[in-house]
């Protein structure tokens, strides 16, 4: 009991000796006013129309051709799927082997991959980002 008490009072004595030695001046509607008349000031200069960029016009248009082409590629692949004459395309034969040894191989790296991801998302992971990127 006598701890919290005394602590208390050093909390108390603490906080006076803060407020005493920070002197801050009372703001009023002087300074509200000037802030705003700031803000209105730099939302009212002129900002210069952004210019495309000779790379961003071609962006735009592989854009529209992608765009373009899936539609396209959507619309002739639903008539066909829709009108019965499906697209049939020979699956190849792979041995089981073939998929074993694949499957061992790829095993290990897809692994660390999704532990490294993890790992990503974890403080340690946050922490590691930070420091070296």
């Amino acid at each position: 009991m006598n701890h919290t008490r005394n602590s208390r009072d050093v909390e108390a004595r603490l906080e006076r000796s803060l407020r005493n030695q920070v002197r801050v001046p009372k703001l009023d509607g002087r300074f509200d006013a000037a802030v705003w008349s700031r803000i209105d000031a730099e939302s009212v200069r002129a900002v210069a129309p952004a210019v495309r960029t000779a790379g961003s016009r071609w962006m735009f248009a592989t854009n529209v051709i992608g765009a373009l082409v899936t539609v396209a590629l959507v619309i002739f692949f639903g008539a066909q799927a829709f009108t019965g004459n499906g697209v049939s395309v020979p699956v190849p034969e792979v041995s089981t082997g073939l998929v074993e040894r694949a499957v061992t191989l790829l095993m290990w790296p897809m692994t660390t991959l999704a532990l490294v991801t993890g790992v990503m998302f974890t403080p340690l992971g946050r922490r590691l980002r930070s420091e070296f990127g």
